[in-house]
């Protein structure tokens, strides 16, 4: 499946996170703050950052912006907070390719839209690859 950076300082929150992906068959990789997993991300090259907002060092928003100005991770991430500013979250993460999901959260709904967005991920990396091929094979006509 997939290898997944999950960004998060409450110990307890990451390893209850780490347990579903894990049973879902992903690779998860786990860092407590927002420096660590910069580090991680650029040791690893995940297919999935999953952050949390509120974090020492570095924070979510600060970590997304750094990944997408590398072009560090090539799916949407996922971010998540438990601020109540999350209408104005919302549309500062959209720019960095992420979305915003809630704490607190059921474990299991966070799997689903962890799937989604691999899925959709995957979904256009195969149109983008069906579109270069039919580009080489019209050239070969």
């Amino acid at each position: 499946m997939a290898k997944i950076l999950v960004a998060e300082d409450d110990r307890h929150i990451c390893r209850v996170i780490t347990m579903w992906l894990t049973r879902n068959g992903h690779e998860v990789i786990a860092a407590e703050n927002g420096k660590e997993a910069l580090q991680l991300i650029r040791e690893h090259r995940p297919d999935l950052l999953l952050t949390d907002i509120n974090m020492p060092g570095i924070d979510g928003l600060n970590l997304l912006k750094t990944v997408k100005e590398e072009s560090l991770i090539s799916h949407r991430s996922i971010v998540l907070t438990s601020r109540c500013d999350q209408v104005e979250i919302k549309t500062r993460v959209k720019e960095l390719n992420a979305e915003v999901y809630p704490k607190p959260f059921s474990p299991l709904h966070l799997t689903e839209a962890i799937e989604s967005s691999l899925a959709a991920a995957d979904e256009k990396r195969d149109r983008k690859s069906a579109t270069i091929a039919a580009g080489r094979s019209s050239e070969n006509d």
